[in-house]
């Protein structure tokens, strides 16, 4: 018996399993009863355990299956990394990327916000310190392998990460770039449909945004 397909959600930095756009994902799934597994876990502060976290996850991996991956923010930095590796490790597998304004190089900025970080979904508080900062460039990819199975998302209106970086990134994939929104990603729960319609390997239809 084939294994459904997994489907990992990676948030951002300071955001939970809780954040919008990860319980927008989970209703769509529900509603449209979509056959697959999700899995959104909670992403350690230190990107040396979330390389662990992710790295452990995959050797369970032993049937193979279609493996998504959305990723929000810093959780699409991430997710280039984490689809490097399945590419590596499995490269039998389908593995497809979503990008939400995903952050491009954060290590060149993360020192700006060294000290007390306060989680805003959990009210916890940690400290942001230079290893934390020296750790994220270790997740770096410069060369994109299978671009075409990424999806970038944008809108010009994120006030936190520059939407260009992106682009110029992730030239070689699908990219859309949405005039206006926030960094957050606005209306995400509209692009739902467009998201899936890219993760079953079908071509997208701009006019669903």
């Amino acid at each position: 018996m084939t294994k459904k397909p997994l489907l990992i959600y990676l948030h951002g930095f300071n955001s939970a399993p809780a954040s919008v756009k990860a319980q927008q994902t989970l209703r769509y799934l529900d509603q449209y009863r979509i056959d697959m597994e999700p899995w959104i876990p909670a992403l350690p502060h230190s990107p040396a355990e979330v390389k662990q976290l992710l790295s452990e996850k995959l050797q369970q991996e032993t049937t193979c299956r279609p493996i998504y991956i959305i990723g929000s923010s810093l959780g699409g930095y991430i997710g280039t990394w984490l689809k490097a590796q399945i590419n590596w490790l499995h490269p039998e597998y389908t593995t497809r990327l979503i990008l939400i304004n995903p952050a491009v190089r954060p290590f060149e900025h993360f020192s700006e916000y060294l000290g007390t970080q306060v989680n805003e979904y959990t009210g916890e508080k940690w400290q942001l310190t230079m290893a934390h900062v020296e750790q994220l460039k270790t997740l770096e990819i410069q060369n994109i392998q299978r671009p075409e199975d990424i999806l970038l998302l944008v809108q010009t209106g994120d006030e936190v990460l520059n939407y260009k970086k992106a682009v110029e990134k992730y030239q070689q994939s699908e990219v859309v770039i949405q005039e206006g929104g926030d960094h957050a990603f606005k209306y995400f729960d509209k692009a739902l449909p467009l998201v899936f319609q890219f993760l079953s390997g079908r071509s997208i239809d701009r006019k669903m945004l």
